[in-house]
């Protein structure tokens, strides 16, 4: 089940009690930093950190974003981000929709790792169909 968690402090979902670490925006993103904490364990094995980039430049409906920089902006902020979560933790990325937009980010996150990984070269048609056979609506089909 997904929750628009907002800007409180202090909510309880379920047995986590969520806080609002941060959060900071521009004009291409806003970016939060929650704390979710097992309200059931005193140790602190069991809080966890979770950052949230929402896209804002990016419009439900809109074919393409109306300016290629904003998408650059928060696919960096994302990969500066992305080293303190190691490889067993992976990205959330969700749209509306869930699909399309979030596809697409998806699509160009792995694609900025394949290029790290394989010293510039990508195949975006090849990470295209690899994500398309764990979710058939991941990139819509023109």
């Amino acid at each position: 089940t997904c929750q628009y968690l907002g800007s409180s402090d202090g909510k309880q979902i379920g047995k986590f009690k969520v806080n609002c670490i941060h959060e900071k925006q521009n004009k291409a993103f806003q970016e939060k930093c929650f704390s979710f904490k097992d309200v059931n364990h005193e140790d602190e094995d069991y809080l966890t950190t979770i950052r949230q980039f929402e896209f804002l430049a990016w419009r439900d409906g809109e074919d393409t974003p109306m300016a290629v920089q904003p998408m650059l902006d928060i696919l960096e902020a994302i990969n500066r981000w992305q080293p303190h979560l190691g490889e067993t933790r992976p990205i959330l990325i969700h749209c509306e929709s869930g699909y399309r937009r979030s596809g697409i980010v998806a699509v160009l996150l792995n694609e900025v790792r394949r290029v790290q990984d394989n010293k510039g070269q990508i195949n975006i048609v090849d990470s295209v169909m690899m994500m398309k056979q764990r979710n058939k609506d991941i990139v819509q089909n023109p």
